[in-house]
């Protein structure tokens, strides 16, 4: 009997050592400290409730699209043939530009209200052809020189920016709409240097210019971040990038006045980033 209430006694005292070590190791005792409990694992940022944002203040375009520009008969031909196409040539010509944005103004429920500036450029060119009259035997046929239109768009547009539906309602599209002042410098080369030509007048008149008029535009932009919110919130962090779209555009501009219309209505896409 004594020595079963011995055995037992000892079991006791092995049970409570050992409950008196498991409690010490999940806990984390520092001097003049209470415990310290394991660390809790946080859950990846979303955008569905992401708030921690960088300020956002302005917004970054990367442009690229087709060109046709809307040459008229202000256009200066001293090699020219009888049409603007046989000219400059009939091919598809492209733009590559950048625009920057300053968000002035945050509408509650609404969007961003603020100003933009945009550049761009682009050309079309064909080989010369002889003029009417002229000693060649065929009219249509080309000669080794080139006849280039160069063309450098820019403008100063108010943009408004309506992005409720990914900010408030977790829709990855933003709608915008943009109207202001464009102004276009444009030159012509004829293969030998700037075209000119001398009026009935005896004036000289030179194949460069400026034409001055309207630039609006609709689009739409697709937000990136929505396909991987973790990349977008590391973009936020490492560079103060907010938001990053892929974004289309429908330009029209009409560059006309005394001058040649270099402007175009054609469809515009690119990258865009909010910062």
């Amino acid at each position: 009997m004594c020595i079963s209430t011995a055995v037992a006694a000892a079991d006791t005292e092995v049970s409570a050592e050992t409950t008196s070590t498991t409690a010490s190791a999940s806990e984390v005792q520092a001097p003049g400290h209470s415990s310290v409990p394991a660390p809790a694992f946080a859950a990846t940022p979303t955008l569905e409730h992401r708030t921690d944002f960088s300020s956002q203040n302005m917004a970054f375009e990367l442009r690229f699209g087709p060109y046709t520009p809307r040459e008229n008969d202000r256009l200066v031909q001293p090699e020219a043939g009888s049409g603007q196409e046989s000219f400059f040539g009939d091919k598809t010509r492209y733009q590559l530009g950048l625009e920057i944005d300053g968000q002035l103004w945050r509408a509650p429920h609404v969007g961003t209200l603020g100003v933009g500036l945009g550049w761009s450029y682009t050309r079309r060119s064909a080989l010369n052809k002889p003029l009417p009259g002229s000693s060649s035997p065929v009219f249509d046929t080309p000669i080794g020189q080139k006849s280039t239109l160069n063309i450098m768009p820019m403008y100063a547009v108010g943009v408004l920016r309506v992005d409720v539906l990914a900010k408030e309602l977790r829709v990855p599209l933003v709608g915008y709409g943009k109207f202001g002042l464009g102004y276009a410098l444009w030159w012509v080369n004829n293969g030998l240097g700037t075209a000119h030509y001398t009026d009935e007048n005896g004036k000289r008149i030179v194949g460069r210019d400026a034409s001055v008029g309207s630039q609006a535009a609709l689009g739409a932009m697709f937000l990136l971040d929505w396909l991987e919110p973790s990349a977008g919130t590391e973009l936020d962090t490492a560079m103060g990038i907010n938001n990053s779209y892929i974004f289309f555009e429908y330009s029209v501009s009409n560059f006309g006045g005394d001058q040649m219309n270099v402007g175009s209505k054609n469809w515009v896409t690119g990258l865009a980033v909010e910062m």
